[in-house]
């Protein structure tokens, strides 16, 4: 049995508004043999489902391609369908049927096919204060024979949409947030079922979003723009083959209703005696609403939707806790990204009020000082509903959404009841790919902890926290994103997060800290405006003129997403488009680091490295110790840091932390050149890797592996990173193993080295000191925080104190990178980059610590790879599944009398090292070695 399934376009499946011109086709194979390899494929496209007329047919195709592979028919035209199937062939010359069909449907991909004008509802706003929610409507005649209706819209703000009073879409905070003013994305619907012959009626309401509202920690307001904005063109196709045309001009009409207050991060006002009902149905009277306003501007930043959308998961019941305060207090269990559905009956002008948290204090009473280090947490969180008195009532938020466990019921008519309320997770509409369990309870929380804080924290961009900054921390992203693949395919998430970092990058090639930023302002006016009335000279530092970095941005770590990510997305699944869409942001960066490091520092003038020249060329121009830089982030010995904190203890700009990962981006950047096949900037950024490696060793690390500082992380960060020289590399593991043995058995690492420190321990020769550091479960460590009762992954180690004290957030995934060393370490899942995206792939597992089995499973884009063991007295007993067109290398702890156990199966077996090697391709197997 051989088939092709799972048929993608783009990474999604039957997307409808893409805007690719030859889009990225991909399919996996099942089958029942082994050692089963593509040999051929054939792809047909049509623009019907039945195939009688062919557009193109790429004819048998030799090769084991299945991923990437690019749709070559004719040119795509604006809002076309295109159905497309694929039959293969494998190497031991069976041949598969045609597969089931899928189809993608672009949208509008020239800025001609815009028809429809920029409208603006509101004509003076109060541009300190919350603002209500505009609605905007109009009706319109569907004439008879309609076959196809699509609806193209986007807005300046969020917007949700109605057609004949029914919503249009289950997508939510739409139209996403992107770099504004270089990005906008527009989205694209299949409304035909929701038209009628005759009147129509469509109605639209927008939100601030990210455009006015609240962003970021310091909680900027009006971001990009001061004023909300529409754009929306209907596209009727009859059985004649006539088309029309419903775009947004100044027919369109508009009035402000019951939402009252709509800020994402400050909460919504809705009030129910304001009744509009009917308002986006035909019929409706609207003459005493107003005319809106068109405007000018352009359509070239307009893009399709770039990733996949958000949506409404998860849902929570919650128990009723009566806090020592006396307050009512709903607990759902878990830590979220969300809202909260409710029902309610009371008299009209009754208040519901909500406020959402994510902790008790140490006494069981509602707080939300653990998230007060910016500021005040006025108006934070919050839902205000005034009843209408209609018997009973329902609602959720329109365009807010919280991060919270525990919500306070603060006003509430009648008894409180926990089946009144449901709450509900909320976040981009990742594909789960991965899943790892194992003896330890704890550790199986903890995994569970790892993805729910993804969850909470993927939604539209990369947050660091869904509570007081929801901001696109560039450090927490690609310190993450490898247990971000394992957990979920993310591929289009970061695909399109990082064009927008490109997009936002500075002119000097520095990568800022949030992205799209919200340290400082886009919009100029608004700039001018926080210019004019401020006093202080730090702040304006921090909030330079829009375009321009400012002193919080350009920092190691965090601006090294540029390179780390689009390597990390090629490493784990193979698509070469975003090595070659973010090549030059990432060289960017790097020669901005090299730029950095030339530039002299007059604090160390006197140091060696200034005074030292190899083969004409100065040492410190290889050592990069200027600017601020964030550094080894909220270490496990230190308190929650704040800004001022950070910047105290960067003031000698860290060139330790700097110049290692000027080292390992430069190194990553000529990996990436030599793959684009550009050899010459290859052998360049190479080159230039080994001269700063040189000089690392030289001035950081000693000869009894001891690095300036003298903490966990430097040698950790020395190991991961392949800077330690082989003749120092051991005692850099020694002094590593030394440090943890000091703290005992404890972790004192940081967000930027966490990730790696079990790897380069077991990779060191310290395999069981590794699992004796991830098992255990005192502060600090990973499982301190499980066995308080955490459901997500905590900003700080000691997030919630020994003594019960909070501080920081209770939901950032940062330290749930951890999960990758269970993913490819303890189950042995790993890529490898001469055959990127699973198509080769390692199993070495490791076996160790308190643990008696463990068991991994992987979604590739090929299938799924299972990996598991299980240890008793006598042997371990090991299980790998291997796709079909994949093949891995096993990798099994082992004598030399083990070898027999495999060498019958696998003649190429070979004992290297402590483990027997070979090769395997598709199938099942099973291992018993003692």
């Amino acid at each position: 049995m051989l088939e092709a399934i799972s048929l993608r376009t783009e990474y999604l499946n039957n997307p409808v508004g893409i805007d690719a011109s030859k889009p990225r086709l991909g399919w996996k194979l099942r089958s029942d043999g082994t050692n089963i390899v593509q040999s051929a494929y054939q792809v047909q496209a049509a623009k019907t489902e039945s195939f009688v007329n062919l557009i193109w047919d790429s004819g048998k195709v030799a090769g084991s391609e299945s991923q990437s592979v690019r749709y070559e028919g004719p040119e795509l035209k604006s809002l076309e369908r295109i159905y497309w199937r694929v039959k293969v062939w494998s190497s031991n010359g069976e041949e598969s049927a045609f597969s089931e069909p899928a189809f993608f449907e672009t949208g509008l991909l020239h800025a001609s096919d815009w028809k429809a004008r920029w409208i603006e509802p509101e004509k003076e706003v109060d541009i300190d204060a919350y603002k209500p929610a505009p609605y905007i409507r109009k009706e319109f005649i569907v004439k008879k024979g309609l076959v196809a209706a699509r609806a193209c819209f986007t807005a300046k703000g969020l917007y949700r949409f109605y057609l004949n009073g029914a919503e249009g879409t289950d997508h939510l905070f739409t139209p996403g947030f992107t770099s504004y003013y270089k990005r906008l994305q527009y989205q694209v619907y299949d409304v035909t079922a929701l038209l009628q012959e005759g009147t129509n009626a469509l109605g639209v309401m927008l939100g601030d979003g990210w455009w006015r509202g609240t962003t970021g920690g310091a909680s900027l307001k009006n971001n990009f723009g001061y004023k909300l904005a529409f754009l929306g063109q209907l596209v009727l196709e009859y059985e004649d083959g006539s088309r029309e045309l419903v775009v947004s001009d100044e027919s369109f009409k508009t009035a402000y209703g019951p939402l009252l207050k709509s800020d994402m991060k400050a909460g919504e006002l809705y009030d129910a005696t304001i009744d509009i009902a009917g308002w986006n149905e035909p019929g409706y009277d609207d003459s005493s609403w107003e005319q809106v306003t068109v405007v000018d501007d352009g359509y070239e930043h307009l893009i399709a939707t770039r990733s996949v959308p958000v949506k409404q998961k998860e849902r929570f019941v919650p128990k009723l806790l009566r806090t020592p305060r006396g307050e009512t207090v709903l607990d759902f269990g878990q830590n979220i990204a969300g809202w909260v559905e409710f029902q309610v009956q009371g008299d009209k002008g009754e208040k519901v009020v909500l406020v959402h948290g994510e902790a008790l204090d140490r006494d069981g009473n509602f707080t939300l000082q653990n998230l007060a280090s910016h500021g005040t947490l006025e108006d934070f969180q919050e839902v205000h509903y005034v009843l209408g008195g209609n018997g009973v009532e329902s609602y959720r938020p329109q365009f807010a959404i919280f991060g919270f466990q525990y919500v306070l019921v603060k006003s509430y008519p009648g008894e409180v009841k926990p089946e009144q309320f449901t709450a509900v997770a909320i976040y981009s509409d990742l594909e789960e790919t991965g899943e790892f369990t194992c003896s330890n309870p704890l550790i199986n929380k903890l995994v569970s902890n790892s993805r729910w804080s993804q969850k909470s924290n993927f939604m539209e961009v990369p947050t660091d926290c869904p509570t007081r900054e929801r901001a696109g921390w560039t450090g927490d992203a690609q310190l993450y994103c490898r247990t971000a693949s394992d957990f979920m395919n993310v591929y289009p998430f970061f695909e399109k997060w990082m064009a927008d970092l490109a997009a936002e990058q500075f002119a000097d090639g520095s990568v800022g800290s949030t992205v799209p930023t919200v340290i400082g302002y886009h919009n100029f006016e608004e700039w001018e405006r926080f210019s004019k009335g401020n006093t202080d000279p730090m702040m304006a530092m921090r909030r330079p003129k829009p375009g321009t970095a400012s002193m919080l941005d350009g920092s190691v770590g965090w601006g090294d997403a540029a390179v780390i990510i689009p390597w990390t997305m090629y490493l784990c699944y193979g698509d070469k488009t975003i090595l070659e869409q973010q090549f030059d942001s990432a060289k960017a960066w790097v020669d901005y680091m090299a730029a950095c490091a030339k530039t002299a520092n007059e604090e160390y003038k006197d140091a060696p490295a200034y005074h030292s020249y190899t083969d004409g060329e100065l040492d410190a121009d290889y050592i990069w110790d200027t600017r601020f830089h964030w550094g080894e982030w909220l270490e496990a010995d230190t308190i929650f840091n704040d800004i001022v904190t950070a910047m105290t203890q960067s003031k000698d700009s860290l060139p330790y932390v700097a110049t290692a990962y000027y080292a390992y981006s430069t190194r990553l950047l000529s990996e990436m050149a030599f793959e684009l096949g550009k050899a010459e900037e290859g052998e360049k950024y190479l080159s230039r890797y080994h001269k700063i490696k040189r000089v690392y060793n030289r001035y950081f690390i000693r000869e009894d592996g001891y690095i300036v500082g003298d903490r966990q992380a430097p040698n950790v960060r020395a190991l991961a990173f392949g800077l330690a020289d082989d003749n120092r590399k051991q005692a850099v593991a020694d002094r590593l193993a030394q440090l943890v043995i000091e703290q005992d058995y404890h972790l004192n690492t940081g967000f930027l080295s966490t990730p790696f420190i079990l790897q380069v321990l077991a990779d060191n020769g310290y395999a069981e000191l590794a699992f004796r550091l991830l098992e255990q479960d005192t502060c600090p460590s990973w499982l301190y925080a499980v066995s308080k009762g955490a459901t997500t992954i905590w900003e700080s180690w000691r997030a919630i104190s020994p003594e019960g004290e909070l501080s920081g957030s209770l939901n950032h995934y940062a330290y749930g990178a951890v999960c990758d060393f269970l993913f490819a370490g303890v189950a042995g899942i790993r890529p490898v980059w001469e055959k990127p995206g699973y198509k080769h792939f390692m199993l070495k597992p490791l076996v160790g610590g308190t643990l008696t089995h463990a068991a991994a499973e992987y979604e590739s884009l090929y299938g799924t790879i299972r990996s598991s063991w299980e240890k008793s007295e006598q042997a371990v007993a090991y299980r790998f599944e291997i796709p079909a067109n994949t093949t891995a290398t096993i990798m099994l702890s082992g004598t030399e009398d083990d070898l027999l156990v495999v060498a019958g199966e696998f003649p190429d077996a070979r004992y290297e090292a402590g483990r027997i090697v070979f090769t395997a391709g598709s199938g099942h197997y099973k291992f018993k070695l003692g």
